[in-house]
């Protein structure tokens, strides 16, 4: 037999999950346009501290149970399918909040707690020796990973809010005339990044720390893997230095700086998690979503964050083209793509560089 499993793709559906994991992302100051990053105060093992900025305050999980959330609409969907969010309103709360429901990951360990006297299998097609079913397992195994967002800033609504994307072919005169001067107004939004770099956030996140200031980076693991499940190992390498912002600015000097991180990387991905070089991508994003230098580490089996065309550069490539060429990336033409509503977008669209 062949079965299909059905999950609740309806928010009523979401309602009935009994287990609910609540996170409490930093407002986009913070992490402007990637990730939202749950912060702990040392001391405090696994609590949530309070987080604060400038857009808003939180001082604890906003909410008990998720029917105290009633969805006002759905802003979109992850490129995977995996994840929905949900813009709507709390219980006795003003403002709104963005809610996240995701599906976990399927393991064999979790389809074993499927085969269970408590599933409801229900026949959706027959033919031959062909059968296709939907699934109802047991809810105390069909967890919906479930990320509160509260108070939604207007700036998060519009980041996690379905656009459209264009594909760019950024040339060299187009880099320095508009992208260069668009990020360079941008460089005071990477607290953040020196945050975890100098020791001060993040701490239980960070796997390998090389203090080197010309070549050292840190290795961090991204807050969409749980560090458990080395098939959707995720981890960022943020360089030490400042004054490298993307790709563009890579020369010849910076390919002994580039092959530690590979080199040292994969050693500690392997040594922590076991899980050997051969399945492990290495890339770098341009655009980047923020202008500090870093690089991704992800399994080959992780689809949600993996290499996209129009996006990614393999690590390899990148340093075989400088080794090659000193100012390759300085002088090359760059495809990748971008959403409406990004501010590069609009200043983009301004000079006549977006075809609608």
């Amino acid at each position: 037999r062949s079965f299909k499993l059905s999950y609740y793709n309806e928010y009523k559906s979401y309602l009935s999950i009994m287990a609910v994991e609540h996170t409490n992302p930093l407002p986009s100051t913070d992490r402007p346009e990637k990730r939202a990053r749950l912060e702990k105060t040392p001391g405090e093992g696994n609590s949530a501290a309070p987080l604060a900025d400038k857009e808003g305050s939180v001082s604890g999980p906003p909410l008990a149970d998720i029917s105290e959330y009633s969805v006002t609409r759905c802003l979109g969907q992850s490129d995977d399918g995996r994840t929905v969010f949900t813009l709507g309103k709390l219980k006795d709360k003003e403002g709104d909040a963005i809610v996240m429901f995701e599906n976990n990951s399927i393991d064999y360990e979790r389809i074993k707690t499927f085969i269970s006297p408590d599933s409801n299998l229900e026949l959706s097609m027959n033919n031959d020796i062909f059968n296709i079913f939907s699934l109802d397992p047991p809810r105390t195994t069909n967890t919906i990973k479930t990320t509160v967002i509260y108070p939604a800033t207007p700036k998060l609504i519009n980041k996690y809010t379905y656009k459209s994307s264009y594909l760019v072919r950024e040339t060299p005169n187009i880099y320095r005339s508009v992208t260069e001067p668009y990020f360079q107004q941008h460089l005071n939004d990477h607290q953040w990044v020196y945050n975890i770099l100098e020791g001060k956030k993040e701490v239980e996140r960070v796997l390998y720390r090389d203090e080197d200031e010309a070549e050292g980076f840190v290795l961090v693991a991204d807050l969409k893997w749980d560090t458990t499940t080395p098939e959707n190992l995720y981890c960022l390498a943020i360089v030490n230095r400042r004054d490298l912002m993307s790709v563009r600015d890579l020369r010849r000097d910076h390919v002994s700086m580039l092959q530690r991180i590979r080199d040292e990387g994969l050693k500690v991905i392997k040594t922590k998690f076991g899980v050997p070089a051969s399945l492990v991508r290495i890339f770098l994003h341009y655009q980047p979503a923020y202008y500090h230098l870093h690089v991704h580490f992800s399994h080959l089996r992780y689809h949600a964050g993996s290499p996209v065309i129009g996006k990614s550069l393999n690590l390899n490539d990148v340093i075989q083209n400088i080794e090659f060429v000193d100012e390759y990336y300085e002088q090359a033409t760059l495809q990748y793509y971008i959403k409406d509503g990004h501010g590069l977008c609009s200043e983009l669209d301004k000079h006549g560089y977006i075809i609608r």
